[in-house]
């Protein structure tokens, strides 16, 4: 929060926020890429089940996954983020959808950043305290109070695209990497921080997120509602308080993936990115 005071005035712009423009604009003010992956392990016990669970889905994986192979859907063969790696894979020279082909290839990624990762071979993403029950019950710890909800994505470091593995082009990835994209901003008004006062922040009760009181009064102590317009009216009066991308360091995982590809499966990749 300190860097958001200490930053000049600076409203992050949409297409910045959902992804849509590359964080590689934005100059080093905007962005912050060192945070420790690993101090949200030791930060909040919320974290480790959900990445420990994320790891597991992808350490053993044949064909069929709904994170990255393909699925059981009478409609679709293809997952959400199967669907994004053969994007990543043809933007980078390694997929023919018109050819039904992949290139042979080895890549090593495990020296990018978290920020290069995100152009390059992230393909999924998990999200963490987002839901509303997530906001009315998680513990207000370290990582609650500098990320808030936030996401952990997923990206391919190592991997190896063969153009023929016993018949069919496939993808092989032996190791994946974990980490944060958050943005610090302010920019829905109406969403609840919390209830402060000068002895601290506490959480409203669950139904008060539906009914939103403009004070709580909780053992013997008045706590008053604080939103994100507080925020972006301090911006306005003191010209100060700058959104900023904040980016983890990436942790690495080896994993076990072998997906095949048919003919099928690239005419479904070409129907879904280029809408029919």
């Amino acid at each position: 929060m300190r860097k958001w005071f200490d930053n000049s005035a600076y409203e992050m712009p949409i297409a910045v926020k959902v992804g849509d423009a590359s964080p590689s604009n934005l100059d080093a003010q905007k962005l912050l890429t060192d945070l420790p992956f690993d101090w949200l392990f030791s930060a909040s016990s919320r974290v480790r089940g959900p990445v420990e669970s994320l790891v597991s889905d992808l350490q053993d994986v044949r064909e069929f996954n709904e994170l990255i192979g393909r699925t059981k859907s009478p409609l679709t063969q293809l997952s959400n983020g199967l669907v994004v790696f053969m994007t990543r894979l043809k933007r980078i020279g390694l997929l023919d959808e018109n050819a039904c082909a992949l290139q042979n290839s080895y890549e090593d990624f495990s020296k990018l950043s978290a920020m290069q990762h995100e152009e390059t071979s992230q393909f999924n993403l998990i999200r963490l305290g987002s839901s509303l029950w997530e906001k009315a019950t998680d513990n207000l710890d370290d990582v609650y109070g500098a990320l808030g909800s936030f996401a952990i994505k997923v990206a391919a470091t190592k991997f190896r695209t063969l153009s023929n593995d016993y018949g069919f082009p496939a993808i092989k990835i032996e190791e994946i990497g974990l980490y944060v994209r958050d943005t610090y901003d302010f920019l829905d008004d109406d969403q609840l921080l919390g209830y402060w006062n000068r002895k601290g922040v506490i959480r409203p009760w669950p139904h008060d997120y539906l009914s939103v009181p403009s004070h709580i009064d909780r053992n013997g102590d008045r706590y008053f509602k604080v939103t994100n317009g507080a925020f972006t009216q301090y911006r306005k009066q003191k010209n100060q308080g700058g959104d900023f991308l904040v980016f983890s360091t990436v942790k690495r995982y080896p994993v076990s993936i072998s997906i095949h590809l048919n003919r099928t499966d690239f005419v479904e990749f070409k129907y879904r990115t280029h809408g029919g």
